[in-house]
């Protein structure tokens, strides 16, 4: 008798039926419904304990689970869930720092989903490629977050993360998206933690949509203190991964709890998430530990105050005008408006004329360029 002719309940009780009513020798039904000897009196043997129900499907759980996680255990994960709002494998590595014996990430996924606190997405999407520089302070990335309103003003975030060990330097509420506003939030935060290698931000602190592109006042300032300053590309802002990573973070964890009553309330509360961020929260990318772990101070100390920029002796100076430029042949060439009352350097050769601000060279015009009066 072929197996799909009808569900497994019906086989079974077929097979009952011929056994104990047509009283079949139990060898000859097995062979007839293609099962085994042990299989079949197992079904004699729930049917003749209860005939009404023993021979449905029962569910493949056990009766007994001796290796199930305790009712405390399960208690503490929700507990911990409940409080920050984490995934399994941060609030794994979270117990377990604590001295808790908690089972795997995936129990503790499951422990969640179980409780209805987690949901599997519906669309996986492939792993990130990551870059991460070597040494804390190599990098630090930085960027604006939208606008939120506080004390029913408009404010913007502003997120300084340290790029190798995903330490949050500075969670800032600023008036305004100005550069000057963000320099002097980092002018202060390099007083106390010492200055990075490099700075990497997106276009709002650069010029490049000035024509011509130069220098613009942020970044002048960084290359006078020996920052390289980097911009990811327009529209692009898997460059700043990290920081916008962070954003997201915020938005779950942070945002929807600060208070926004006053600026004083929403500055307290960032502040004790910032602690609770650097060192509580594990952090995936980096082992499932704290950034505080990973973070030191830099061993850069910042001046008292901008130095101006060193030229090799014997260099040709042009101070730049109110307007942004600085003459040269009778022309006016235009160095930006960002260098505004600063020296740049003035270098000819054969076929151009380059300018530099400190070490870096900010235009070359070709000496070919050099006719009419429009300013170049």
């Amino acid at each position: 008798m072929p197996w799909k002719a009808a569900g497994v309940s019906m086989l079974r009780m077929q097979f009952v039926e011929l056994v104990r009513v047509r009283r079949v020798p139990v060898a000859r039904a097995c062979r007839q419904f293609g099962i085994s000897r042990d299989t079949a009196y197992r079904w004699l043997a729930r049917f003749d304990a209860d005939p009404a129900a023993s021979l449905l499907d029962r569910p493949r759980r056990p009766h007994s689970s001796p290796g199930r996680t305790g009712g405390d255990i399960e208690d503490l994960i929700l507990h911990a869930r409940e409080q920050f709002g984490w995934g399994a494998r941060k609030l794994h590595a979270f117990l377990l720092r604590h001295g808790h014996r908690v089972p795997s990430i995936r129990t503790v996924h499951t422990i969640l989903a179980r409780r209805g606190t987690v949901h599997t997405p519906a669309v996986e999407h492939a792993p990130p490629l990551r870059f991460e520089r070597h040494a804390p302070n190599e990098l630090w990335q930085m960027d604006h977050k939208c606008d939120i309103e506080i004390a029913r003003a408009r404010h913007y975030q502003l997120t300084i993360l340290d790029d190798h060990s995903r330490y949050l330097l500075r969670l800032t509420p600023v008036p305004d998206r100005a550069i000057t506003t963000a320099f002097s939030v980092l002018w202060r935060l390099m007083g106390e933690v010492g200055m990075p290698l490099a700075i990497l931000s997106d276009n709002a602190f650069s010029t490049t949509f000035e024509a011509p592109a130069t220098l613009s006042w942020f970044d002048a300032n960084l290359a006078c203190l020996g920052i390289r300053a980097i911009h990811g590309r327009p529209y692009h802002p898997q460059t700043q991964g990290k920081v916008e990573r962070l954003h997201g973070t915020l938005e779950r964890e942070f945002l929807p709890h600060a208070g926004r009553g006053s600026l004083d309330v929403y500055t307290r509360d960032a502040r004790r998430w910032q602690q609770l961020y650097n060192t509580v929260r594990p952090h995936e990318a980096i082992g499932d530990v704290p950034p505080a772990e990973r973070w030191r101070r830099s061993d850069r100390v910042r001046p008292s105050k901008i130095p101006e920029p060193r030229y090799p002796a014997g260099s040709v100076l042009r101070k730049v005008s109110t307007v942004g430029d600085v003459r040269w042949r009778c022309k006016r060439i235009m160095a930006g408006r960002g260098l505004v009352g600063r020296a740049v350097r003035v270098q000819e050769t054969e076929t151009t004329v380059d300018l530099y601000f400190a070490h870096l060279k900010i235009r070359s015009i070709a000496l070919d360029d050099f006719h009419g009066s429009a300013m170049l």
